[in-house]
């Protein structure tokens, strides 16, 4: 297990976070690129499969954060 990596990847959603707090749009190709490095660092043993969980739960949580704010009149109304 490679903690920096973990470090750098979870450093990563949180500047999403920080710019959800702001409203700013997201990319889908952001978004992706998250995921890719999340299986990327999970399959070559960069992160732990804990690791890899926690990033892919924080990950679901924000991207979920980001559409209900940029769509709120879609989602649960």
């Amino acid at each position: 297990m490679n903690s920096s990596s973990y470090e750098k990847m979870k450093a990563a959603l949180e500047e999403i976070g920080s710019d959800l707090e702001t409203e700013t749009f997201v990319p889908e190709a952001r978004w992706l690129k998250l995921e890719r490095d999340i299986e990327s660092q999970s399959a070559s043993g960069g992160i732990s499969p804990e690791e890899s969980i926690d990033l892919r739960q924080l990950l679901d949580e924000l991207r979920l954060e980001h559409d209900l704010r940029m769509n709120p009149g879609t989602l649960g109304s």
